[in-house]
């Protein structure tokens, strides 16, 4: 797995098809349903999670970039714009905020591979 550490989504997971509808609430819900309490499960799925607090439960965590679909995790490329997009908003240490841009830049450059569109970048890579 590709993570940093415990508190930041695999990025080595599959992609749905780029244009894979994204439901951010159904998203959360379908992974607690998934991870069954799992912290390691659960932050796959997400770019961030607050420190303390209880692993297993989605409350500390933001920035979901994956849904279950047919069982799996599975990046979404519109979560990923959505994170991008309320990155600017979230209420992070500097720190933080700049490890989960870095990752949401990272999540672009491999959907530019995997949808094979090397337009796509990060807003802030443009």
């Amino acid at each position: 797995m590709a993570q940093d550490s415990d508190n930041a989504a695999d990025l080595d997971l599959p992609w749905a098809p780029r244009d894979h509808p994204w439901n951010g609430h159904r998203a959360e819900h379908d992974a607690l349903e998934w991870a069954k309490g799992d912290p390691r499960k659960l932050a796959s799925i997400y770019l961030y999670r607050q420190p303390g607090g209880n692993p297993a439960t989605e409350a500390d965590y933001k920035f979901p970039v994956a849904d279950i679909i047919d069982g799996q995790p599975t990046r979404v490329f519109h979560a990923v714009t959505n994170a991008a997009a309320r990155l600017g908003q979230a209420d992070l240490p500097e720190a933080d905020r700049t490890r989960v841009e870095h990752r949401i830049s990272q999540l672009y450059l491999d959907a530019a591979k995997a949808f094979d569109d090397p337009d796509l970048r990060a807003p802030w890579d443009r």
